[in-house]
């Protein structure tokens, strides 16, 4: 089984957590069966093994294809379990990176992304050649804020003498998102002038907001990875770009919450926006917020998928409904994936074949 980027509309990145590979879990299989997600590697929380991390991807996944990268934000830092130090060895390059192309052997689903952080041109060589031999297709991950030298890892890799690979412009995780335009304009001007629109490029990061005090209940936020994309879009007609994102996501250094206790709050994904419901438990908790978000003319009340029963169970009173911001959070990243990769012919009623369960 291999991976085809050149026909999918959406790669979003989704790193190894519980919140979101449950929404991962939850999407319909219709839908999963055109997602192409690329997860972030790290040991499974108190996990022994590394192992552990796939099976909670191949769990949530199934038996389908996927990219495969390296958490960029360094889980690990200190070493207390074999699965840490079997992650350290992946991630370095000493051995130009063998024991992280050897990885994928024993997984078939899973496809590489380069290992490039460091600009470690010798290592990059290896990686391209041993993944060409067993016929992977990779992508290239270049991160504005975790990497070096990326001019000449863009020229090593676009002098690759075949075609199947795919460049991921990742401009990280910001409230201004659209600030950072011209870094990314140059980077996929580089490819484009050195492979044309042979190559894919995916554009992603993330915008979602970090702080909610000032929201005003219902307040729409911008999803400025859409605008991001649509002026790259602009700039470059002759790069085939791919929109990514990460998922609604943030990294793990811009988690919020300053120590005092975070008020329910279920967030509503629509094409362009996020609305915020953020209502203290004083003034309804979780059951206000989602009888809001309903009460939205956005939402998606016709959409039969695991987002929607959880939203509509918690203005029920449901116990099965949402009762953590945990689950807030898998709720909002489901209907933000199923949003994302329906995006150009998003129907609120389609027939997804599966059966809900409790």
């Amino acid at each position: 089984m291999s991976v085809n980027i050149r026909n999918t509309a959406y790669i979003p990145t989704i790193f190894l957590r519980g919140s979101e590979l449950q929404a991962v879990a939850e999407l319909p299989d219709s839908s999963k069966d055109i997602l192409t997600p690329v997860f972030c590697l790290k040991p499974w929380k108190t996990a022994k093994l590394l192992s552990r991390s796939m099976e909670q991807i191949e769990k949530a996944y199934g038996d389908r294809p996927y990219f495969l990268d390296i958490d960029p934000f360094d889980p690990v830092k200190e070493v207390k379990r074999q699965s840490q130090e079997e992650f350290l060895e992946l991630v370095d390059d000493t051995d130009k990176h063998q024991s992280w192309v050897e990885f994928f052997d024993d997984y078939p689903n899973a496809f590489p992304c380069l290992q490039v952080k460091h600009g470690n041109l010798t290592s990059i060589q290896n990686q391209i050649t041993e993944f060409t031999k067993r016929e992977k297709v990779f992508l290239v991950r270049i991160e504005r804020e975790n990497g070096t030298n990326f001019s000449s890892v863009i020229e090593a890799v676009c002098n690759t003498e075949h075609s199947n690979f795919g460049f991921v412009v990742d401009v990280g995780w910001s409230t201004d998102l659209l600030s950072l335009v011209s870094w990314a304009d140059g980077i996929v001007k580089q490819i484009v002038d050195q492979r044309g629109d042979d190559i894919p490029v995916v554009v992603t990061g993330s915008s979602f907001p970090n702080n909610f005090v000032k929201m005003e209940l219902g307040q729409e936020v911008p999803l400025q990875e859409r605008a991001l994309f649509s002026q790259l879009q602009g700039n470059n007609n002759r790069a085939r770009l791919i929109y990514g994102d990460w998922g609604s996501s943030r990294c793990p250094t811009e988690g919020g919450g300053g120590g005092n206790p975070i008020p329910p709050r279920i967030d509503l994904p629509t094409g362009r926006t996020w609305e915020i419901y953020r209502c203290k438990e004083e003034d309804g908790g979780f059951k206000e917020a989602a009888e809001n978000a309903r009460a939205s003319k956005n939402y998606p009340s016709d959409l039969h998928i695991w987002a929607t029963y959880m939203i509509d169970a918690t203005e029920l009173g449901d116990p099965n409904g949402i009762k953590s911001l945990q689950k807030a959070t898998a709720v909002r990243i489901n209907m933000h994936l199923y949003r994302q990769l329906h995006f150009a012919n998003f129907d609120p009623a389609p027939d997804t074949d599966d059966d809900f369960i409790e």
